[in-house]
């Protein structure tokens, strides 16, 4: 599967679909307008100039998160190169699922995690019941 960016500049290719979606509340991805899927770093594909950043609101970040340079669609996250030292096993990549048709994902479930009232550690608790993207249930 194939999503791009509002201009298109930017391309982001994954090899399977999402098992599910992360539409988060805590403010970076409110504010980034990420919706995310997981995936390994080796079945993702990405092309096209994006600039990045990190939070800087919190002691530890763990994410930087990619945009378009051209549009400013934000398209991804890599892990830290802080983050990765310090857990050296982790192989993980976070791609907004926004990118992609919404009929490319029916019957993939969405998520709703309480990131805003998170404390950082354990599991999310969630803000509701989660979905599964089809006709009749939009994303």
């Amino acid at each position: 599967m194939t999503g791009n960016c509002l201009c298109g500049a930017v391309s982001v290719t994954i090899d399977a679909r999402p098992e599910f979606i992360n539409d988060c509340n805590c403010s970076l991805c409110r504010k980034v307008g990420g919706a995310w899927s997981y995936f390994p770093s080796s079945s993702v594909k990405t092309t096209g100039n994006t600039f990045s950043v990190a939070r800087h609101d919190k002691k530890a970040h763990g994410v930087e998160v990619h945009s378009c340079e051209i549009c400013a669609a934000t398209t991804h996250w890599v892990l830290t190169k802080s983050f990765k030292e310090q857990n050296p096993s982790a192989d993980q990549m976070g791609v907004n699922m926004r990118l992609f048709d919404p009929d490319e994902l029916e019957g993939v479930e969405v998520r709703f995690p309480n990131g805003k009232d998170w404390a950082g550690e354990g599991p999310f608790g969630y803000r509701r019941m989660a979905l599964t993207i089809s006709d009749s249930a939009p994303w």
